[in-house]
C-alpha cells in the first residue's frame, strides 16, 4: 500500500468534508432569503428557489378516516403515489384524509452560470 496515496486519499476527504459544510451553510444563507419560491438573475448567475410540499401520512389516522378496510388494503402503507391516484379517481376525498398528514416543504437551490 503506497502511503502517499493514503495521505493524499484522507487529505482530499477533508477538504471535501470542508467544502460540503461551506455549501450547506451558503446554501441555508440563500434559502433564509427566499422563504418562498423565486427566481432572479444576480450578475451572470441565474438563482433559482423552489419550494416542494409533501405530505407526510400518519398510519393510524388515515386508517381510521378511510371508511372501508378494502381501501386500506388498496394504501396498505400510506404511500403518496397511491393516495394521490385513489383521489384523482374519486375514490376518497381530500376531506377524508384531512387531518391525516402533515405537510413538509423541501426547499431546492439551483445556481447556474
Amino acid at each position: 500500500m503506497d502511503f502517499n496515496k493514503l495521505a493524499r486519499y484522507c487529505e482530499l476527504k477533508d477538504q471535501h468534508k470542508k467544502i460540503e459544510d461551506e455549501l450547506e451553510s451558503i446554501r441555508r444563507d440563500i434559502l433564509s432569503m427566499y422563504p418562498e419560491s423565486a427566481e432572479l438573475h444576480v450578475n451572470d448567475y441565474t438563482v433559482k428557489v423552489i419550494y416542494q410540499e409533501k405530505k407526510q401520512f400518519v398510519d393510524h389516522l388515515l386508517f381510521d378516516a378511510l371508511p372501508d378496510p378494502q381501501l386500506w388494503k388498496n394504501v396498505s402503507k400510506p404511500d403518496q403515489a397511491k393516495i394521490s391516484a385513489l383521489l384523482k379517481a374519486n375514490i376518497i376525498t381530500e376531506e377524508m384524509i384531512e387531518g391525516t398528514y402533515s405537510v413538509i416543504r423541501t426547499p431546492y437551490l439551483y445556481v447556474n452560470k
